[in-house]
């Protein structure tokens, strides 16, 4: 009751709140910044290895050395570190009994957007991954709470694009450009939540719900829970990133990239980023840590720093956290809220990420 006065206040509550979610995204990108750095000075060492063997410029070399060991090595290095201690922070806030009481903090807010307070359930869900978070929309009455809080919803960064803003953003801009992306979304949805009200008008009713006690986490649950979201990515994702390297390391050989690259010209263009990330684009559609480990195969290298400036990692990570869904979560809104309402979320995703990607690209230019 003591913690609660506080965890629960009105004004101290959203102190602590904001006070353990910086904790929590500054302890992830350490651990996940130190892994990357100690396990992709190996793929360095590999491929020279291979380099020297196969020969730079022969095919074996970039199926194998630019391609396979490139995507081993991404799942291993690039998206794992980010990826496991977010995870299981996200677990150990649910089993500690910490994320009702944030669910409390929101409910108030989400009636200010003109949203049933049962909605903050589907974007908490979010967080770890759109498809549950989609499917949770059936907890609504109306088809109009459904369509609007799954098309909110699908903009929440799920566990596949923190990986990216941890790996891009934190990594080079530093963690609290990070939670400023965070804060950024989290304002986005705010405004479009209050436009979806003015256009589509309707009284929510309130939300009744049951606090548990708060409760010291057990390792057994916290790494089940985890390895459930986990393994989504190890059994499904990692396979087809590594697949997906080589495809493109094969494209690249063959000089096959550049059609597609030159299809998405006039986007890449107008978001001022080099024309060779229109692929990455295509490979974020299939599963958003794609676009990351993709990233790294069309820029030929690990260290996109390098290669991008800071506006252009920037105006890259803000794209694509907003553009168009995985395959798998359209899948699910066409489920829930019909092809049609899975056609209007998508088409709008896509202006938006356009828009605040240009967006962000002007505020690269001033600030950064």
């Amino acid at each position: 009751d003591r913690l609660d006065r506080v965890a629960t206040h009105r004004f101290w509550g959203y102190v602590v709140l904001v006070a353990i979610l910086g904790l929590f995204f500054q302890v992830v990108f350490v651990l996940g910044q130190r892994a990357e750095e100690f396990i992709m000075g190996y793929l360095e060492v590999v491929q020279d290895l291979s380099g020297g063997w196969l020969g730079k410029e022969s095919l074996a070399y970039h199926l194998l050395g630019d391609g396979l060991f490139l995507g081993i090595f991404g799942g291993v290095g690039i998206v794992l570190p980010y990826l496991v201690p977010f995870l299981l922070g996200l677990a150990l806030l649910e089993d500690s009994g910490y994320l009702p009481r944030v669910a409390f903090l929101m409910d108030n807010l989400m009636h200010r957007l003109g949203l049933h307070g049962k909605s903050i359930i589907p974007f908490i869900l979010g967080y770890g991954c759109s498809v549950p978070a989609v499917m949770a929309t059936r907890i609504l009455e109306t088809y109009r709470d459904r369509l609007v809080v799954a098309c909110l919803s699908i903009l929440i960064p799920c566990s596949a694009r923190s990986v990216l803003i941890f790996a891009l953003v934190a990594y080079v801009l530093g963690p609290y450009y990070a939670l400023g992306v965070y804060f950024f979304n989290l304002v986005i949805i705010a405004l479009l939540g209050r436009i979806s009200t003015w256009i589509l008008p309707e009284v929510s009713p309130g939300l009744l719900m049951e606090i548990p006690e708060y409760r010291r986490p057990t390792w057994s649950n916290v790494v089940k829970k985890s390895w459930r979201s986990l393994r989504d990515f190890v059994v499904v994702a990692w396979p087809i990133l590594i697949v997906g390297s080589m495809v493109l390391s094969v494209l690249k050989y063959f000089g096959l990239d550049e059609v597609i690259n030159a299809g998405l010209r006039p986007l890449t263009a107008l978001l001022n980023l080099p024309a060779v990330v229109g692929t990455t684009l295509i490979f974020g559609i299939m599963r958003k840590e794609l676009s990351l480990v993709m990233l790294n195969e069309a820029l030929g290298t690990t260290q996109v720093s390098s290669v991008l400036t800071p506006t252009q990692l920037l105006t890259f990570t803000i794209f694509v956290l907003f553009y168009i869904p995985c395959a798998s979560t359209i899948a699910a809104l066409s489920r829930e809220v019909g092809w049609r309402g899975a056609a209007v979320a998508v088409a709008l995703s896509l202006i938006l990420a356009l828009a605040l990607g240009l967006g962000a690209r002007a505020f690269g230019h001033l600030v950064l």
